[in-house]
Parts: C-alpha cells; structure tokens; sequence
C-alpha cells in the first residue's frame, strides 16, 4: 500500500512542519501572478522560471528531512543553492519535452477536427460532435502520460542528486520501474489536487462560464487582486499536499534504508 501509505505520510509531515506552508505560499503567490495578465503576470512568469528552482530545492529538502526515519539533515538555503542550476536546466527541458509532445498531440488533433471547425466551437457558432470530444479526451490522456513519464525530475535531482539530463532519464525509469504504483500515485494525486484547483479554475479563472466561448473570453480578461488572492490560497494548498506527498512517495519506491519505508514510519508515529 506504498501509494495510500505515502500520502499518510505526508499528511502527517505537513501538520508537524509548519515552514512547509511558508514555503507553499510563495508556490502559490507566484503560480497565481503567473495567471494573471499584463504587468502582473510578466512578473509571475519571471519568477516562475527563476525563483522556483529554488524554491523545490529547499522546500523537497525539508520535506525529506521531516520523513521519520531520515538521516538528511541539509539546511533548505544551501538546497536552494546546491541544486539550483540542475532543477533550472532540468526544469527548461522538461518544458521543451512537454510543448514539442503538445505540439504533435494538439497539431494532430487540430488537423482531425478541422482549423476552421475548430475556431468555430472556439467563437460559439459550432459544437464538437461525440467522436471529436473522444479524440480530444484520448488527446488529452495522451499528453497527461507524457508530463507524468518526466514529472520525477525534480526529486530524481533533490533527493538522487541528478543533473539536469539525468534527471529527466531517471524520472523515466522510474516511472516504468514502479509503473503500478505511479498509475495509484497519479490518481490519488490527481483526485486530491482536483477538489482545490478545479473549483478554483471554473468559479474564479473561468467566472463560472458555461459555454467555450465565455471560457476563452474570462480566461483573456484581466484578474482582479481579489481572484489572484484566491488562486494564490488554492495554489498553496494544493502545493502543501501535492509537493509533500511527492517526496514521500518518491522515497518510499526508492529508499531502502530503515525507516524510509511509510509502513515503518505508521510505527514510529503510533503512540
């Protein structure tokens, strides 16, 4: 039950580790500036490409040093330091990897249903049919696979001390390595994460739109600071939960040592 247990884990770890949430709430604050337009969302897109490398370094070693049973004792600024420069290479090639497999996926897509067509849906004057709703969603399972094959990289460079090409190769093995558990992990992960951002994207992102076209057209409006305050509260929720069980799960399929195991770590936290 490596899957369920880690998340236990991790639930656990983040009530007994109050500078996780310091740290999830600069996740939040820039993930919601990244979503927000003009000036503002120019400033959230810097810092995303150049504060969070340093961010996952120190916040993924906290975490790991909070695991009971762990012997890593690093401090969370020389993290942020000592990884820096392979979770931001890491981090620009795993871009690269999902926009170019985007691009193949969305293009094949895109030819499928028509260009024409699909401005149409897009403008509200068309509808997409049943078998095209299908090859979007296969479409989208599709890319979701791909992220998912290279979405260790980050702990494959934290906690396995990987450079920025190796980490992306050993996210791969260790994605078919542990494939069983990494399908639970992804749905658990998934399911969690889903109850705060999908409320969060339709209700504020979207402004309830129920139609393609009032999603596109809430999705270009600017944000006003009362729903990038919200986003950013979602973001940091789900980044305290999400980012944790990461770390848990990811030592629990790789770290043999005692107590890295979540099953031990029930007993070091019984009563």
């Amino acid at each position: 039950m490596t899957v369920v247990q880690s998340f236990r884990t991790a639930l656990r770890i983040v009530t007994e580790t109050p500078v996780l949430v310091a740290f999830a709430l600069a996740f939040g604050l820039i993930g919601a500036l990244n979503s927000a337009s003009g000036p503002t969302g120019a400033v959230g897109s810097l810092l995303q490409l150049l504060a969070v490398p340093a961010l996952i370094g120190a916040f993924y070693t906290v975490a790991d040093g909070a695991r009971p049973g762990s012997d890593t004792d690093l401090r969370a600024t020389t993290a942020a330091q000592r990884y820096y420069v392979s979770l931001f290479g890491a981090t620009l090639l795993a871009g690269l990897v999902v926009v170019v497999v985007a691009m193949v996926v969305g293009g094949s897509v895109l030819g499928y249903i028509g260009f024409d067509r699909f401005n149409a849906v897009l403008n509200g004057s068309a509808s997409l049919t049943l078998v095209e709703l299908g090859a979007l969603g296969v479409a989208g399972v599709a890319l979701m696979a791909i992220v998912y094959v290279f979405t260790f990289f980050d702990t494959a460079v934290v906690l396995d001390g990987k450079t920025a090409g190796g980490s992306l190769s050993r996210s791969v093995d260790f994605v078919f390595g542990n494939l069983r558990h990494v399908v639970g992990y992804a749905v658990v992960a998934t399911a969690v994460t889903s109850v705060v951002d999908l409320p969060v994207l339709w209700l504020v992102t979207l402004d309830g739109a129920t139609t393609v076209t009032g999603a596109v057209t809430a999705f270009q409006a600017p944000m006003p600071a009362v729903d990038i305050a919200v986003v950013a509260v979602g973001s940091t929720v789900t980044t305290l939960v999400g980012r944790t069980y990461k770390v848990c799960f990811y030592r629990a399929c790789t770290d043999e040592t005692p107590g890295s195991d979540p099953e031990a770590a029930d007993d070091e936290w019984s009563v």
